[in-house]
């Protein structure tokens, strides 16, 4: 008999505040945000509110004078915020700090471990907890890590008090409310068993314990009661509780354990009296006053008072029983979903089954599956979920201990993994078929059901192969089947259910990539023989069409015969760009109707004209003089991580782009001077290098196996690789090959592959998405998405390039 698990999932909140939440987040519809635990969403009252505050309020420097208006809502809010966490004034103060992370280095440098203290810490912590390791041992401190199942299994064995008294050294012990990997909430309990000695017997010694709880990702959906579980200090970070203002954080001390900490360091108003000719000053008796150096951020603190309402408006409580009650429903959806030949759609990493919101917080952890058992790249992943306008978090999280554990890592593993390309934040998603991190979906208090549903949606039309079947794993059916789930190699978590896991799934061989990452039957010509080494002559390679892009990630511009080459590559490739308000170049990524902008390039005339849908055209000088560009506003923008300048090209564009497209929108042109280095040569506004090459052979590889049926025209598919030459008589993919080209008497050098995205899935001709074909791509090539190569051409000074010129390559 099939078991089959039907997820289900019953709204927690009532109707006016689900009509709320729709009023208060109207500007994000039809988006999908699933990262609260990297930054939760503001609410737009929110917002209106804290302007109509600064708009109709005088706010001075709080150090200005004493009692006034600012000094007085920054106290309102320090006693408000503990107050929140059930916090007396007379048992916890709380010291403002810009975010969770500074909280942690101000702890890290004032601790006093007495003779030979330890600083004790889980694996599983943040990265800016283990920033502190080497702070501490500078002040003196010993370090112990404490493995996953180390720290359950040492917690629950019971022991007396330790009498610690006559103990001469101070021990830390830091960890996680909540495991910013998995969603596990750890027991708050542990706090009082630290204190109680429970950790003597990893130190081997007696010391007097203190607990550091790191609350960032905790207190944002989930109670936190300082009244009845009493850390002696506790970090956290407000963008994370209610979106804004960022830069702004809090440490909360017990009072009775302030004198641990040694502060070194003053700034403005933190002393009494301070000697400039000689080296005496006394600090404030105050713990705030001695410790927030400086003038504090006084607008941010009273914009506190407006994220801390929405928590009037919906109970934490609520908000915690609500994201659990969305995280349960993906992970049983995700548990049942199996590819047609019975093979699980996604591996899940949990710590517990998701069904006890006292051990369980609103985070999934997983990766994708092939119906072959191999895995697909997280940044695979992280393309189709933005054409579905969906918004995660990929990668380690920030929590290396955890992301090794869950996936199964040696120390090994890891190191390999970093000389083989992999760091932290980049997009090395796979090394030999393994996973180097994850997919995480983390939801708060504005999150739905319909975020839930568009994330399922997208992972059974991108990834299932076929209509996806629905069935329990057998391992899960038999957990359930045992009342306590206590199943050989679990972890028991105060008592909740926890999920067995599964050994770690691994590639098949077969999908592991050779060099040149296709199968050679893509390689072959007609006569099955394949000739792609040396020089390639047996060959007619002829280069058969050649576009330009003038405008950034806007409409291609076709050549009918020849066309000039500069130091940078082809004259007026991508020499302009469109940034927005703040200054920032707009591509297809934010804006796909950019693609529906037709440039003409009219020499004769020396003007560009654009066209767009439903408006007259607009024109630009192609050329300008020099006092043009001397009296024109200069604009700074960033692209792929460089910085460019341009030349404003005036009023009239900018109101007619903005017209369109309905926000701020200005046009510039590339400086005389604003060329960027790239390879060997220098750089228009393109992306990698002054070239791209698509081989038509390889394009129509792919078009053949786009499913009949695909909504993605495959008479344009050539037009969504963007590229500026289009070859036509070799063989598929053999360009991956090639090391240098010669096109007539023009030589380029190959500068690699390039590596797609989610713009290949936008219709050229109509803005349209789709998901082919993007997911095709990965499919086929194993998460690896490159299509086309870089060209940089090895003469800088002015040149021609002609349709019908023949290819010589190596």
């Amino acid at each position: 008999m099939e078991h089959v698990l039907r997820p289900s999932y019953a709204e927690t909140y009532d109707e006016e505040t689900v009509l709320w939440l729709k009023k208060e987040f109207a500007r994000v519809d039809g988006e999908f945000y699933l990262d609260h635990a990297g930054a939760t969403l503001y609410a737009d009252s929110q917002i209106r509110r804290i302007a109509e505050d600064l708009a109709g309020s005088l706010y001075a420097n709080p150090h200005s004078a004493a009692g006034n208006l600012t000094s007085e809502i920054v106290e309102r809010t320090r006693y408000r915020i503990l107050d929140f966490f059930n916090a007396s004034s007379e048992e916890y103060s709380l010291i403002f700090t810009s975010g969770a992370t500074a909280s942690l280095k101000t702890v890290a440098e004032t601790f006093n471990f007495g003779e030979s203290g330890h600083f004790v810490y889980l694996d599983n912590n943040h990265t800016s907890v283990l920033g502190m390791r080497d702070v501490v041992v500078n002040n003196g401190g010993q370090l112990k890590c404490l493995e996953f199942h180390e720290a359950f299994a040492t917690f629950h064995n019971d022991r007396g008090i330790s009498d610690v008294t006559k103990s001469r050294s101070n021990a830390l012990f830091v960890y996680p409310a909540q495991c910013n990997f998995s969603g596990l909430k750890y027991p708050l309990k542990w706090i009082q068993d630290t204190h109680d000695g429970a950790l003597n017997s990893v130190t081997e010694g007696l010391s007097k314990w203190y607990v550091l709880l790191d609350a960032a990702g905790f207190v944002g959906t989930s109670v936190l009661d300082l009244s009845v579980h009493k850390p002696d200090f506790v970090v956290m970070s407000f963008y994370k509780m209610f979106g804004l203002p960022t830069g702004i954080g809090a440490l909360i001390v017990k009072n009775s354990s302030e004198n641990v900490m040694e502060k070194v360091y003053y700034g403005g108003g933190t002393v009494n009296v301070a000697l400039s000719n000689e080296n005496f000053h006394v600090k404030r008796e105050n713990l705030h006053e001695r410790y927030e150096d400086g003038t504090l951020s006084f607008l941010s603190i009273i914009s506190l008072q407006h994220g801390l309402d929405v928590f009037k408006k919906i109970p934490l409580r609520q908000i915690s029983n609500h994201v659990f009650q969305l995280a349960k429903y993906l992970h049983h959806s995700l548990l049942t979903l199996h590819h047609r030949n019975g093979k699980p759609l996604a591996k899940i990493y949990a710590d517990t089954d998701y069904e006890d919101i006292s051990t369980q917080g609103g985070t999934v952890a997983f990766n994708i599956l092939r119906m072959s058992g191999g895995y697909v790249g997280y940044m695979e992943v992280l393309h189709m979920a933005a054409l579905f306008k969906i918004h995660l978090r990929t990668g380690c999280f920030c929590n290396p201990g955890g992301c090794q554990r869950h996936l199964n890592l040696s120390t090994q593993d890891v190191l390999g993994n970093y000389d083989a390309g992999y760091k932290c934040g980049g997009s090395k998603d796979l090394i030999d078929g393994r996973p180097t991190g994850a997919v995480r979906v983390s939801f708060g208090y504005s999150s739905s059901f319909k975020d839930v549903e568009m994330l399922l949606l997208m992972i059974r039309k991108c990834f299932s192969d076929g209509p996806p079947v629905v069935k329990l794993p057998q391992w899960w059916v038999s957990s359930w089947n045992e009342r306590n789930f206590r199943t050989k190699g679990s972890t028991k978590v105060e008592g909740s259910k926890v999920m067995r896991k599964n050994a770690p799934v691994r590639a098949n061989d077969t999908e592991r990539m050779t060099n040149s990452m296709r199968d050679s039957s893509a390689r072959n010509d007609g006569d099955g023989k394949n000739n792609t080494d040396g020089i390639n002559s047996s060959r007619k390679l002829v280069l058969s069409r050649l576009y330009i892009y003038p405008i950034k990630s806007c409409g291609a511009f076709e050549i009918s015969d020849s066309w000039d080459l500069t130091e940078k590559g082809l004259a007026y490739d991508r020499e302009w760009m469109i940034i927005n308000s703040s200054g920032i170049c707009v591509t297809q990524k934010q804006e796909v109707r950019l693609c529906l902008i037709k440039p003409t390039l009219c020499p004769r005339r020396n003007v560009l004209r654009l066209d767009y849908p439903g408006m007259l055209g607009v024109e630009v000088p192609l050329e300008y003089s020099e006092e043009e560009v001397t009296t024109g506003e200069m604009c700074r923008s960033r692209v792929c991580g460089h910085r460019v300048q341009g030349v404003d090209c005036g009023g009239e564009v900018s109101e007619w782009l903005s017209l369109a497209f309905g926000k701020e929108l200005r046009l510039i042109r590339q400086g005389r001077s604003g060329a960027r280095a790239g390879g060997r040569g220098e750089l228009s506004f393109s992306s990698q290098a002054q070239f791209l090459l698509v081989n038509g052979a390889s394009v129509q590889w792919l078009v053949e196996r786009i499913p009949e049926g695909s909504d993605c025209d495959k008479e344009g598919v050539l037009e969504r690789f963007r590229g500026n030459m289009v070859i036509v008589g070799g063989q598929a993919f053999e360009e991956e090959t090639w090391t240098q080209v010669r096109i007539g008497e023009e030589v380029f050098e190959v500068m690699g592959p390039c590596t797609r995205c989610q713009m290949v899935c936008i219709d050229q001709q109509t803005g349209l998405k789709t998901i082919e074909p993007l997911r095709l791509l990965a499919e086929e090539f194993h998460g690896k998405m490159k299509f086309g190569i870089y060209l940089t051409r090895k003469n800088s000074t002015s040149g021609k390039i002609k349709i019908g010129n023949h290819l010589t390559c190596m």
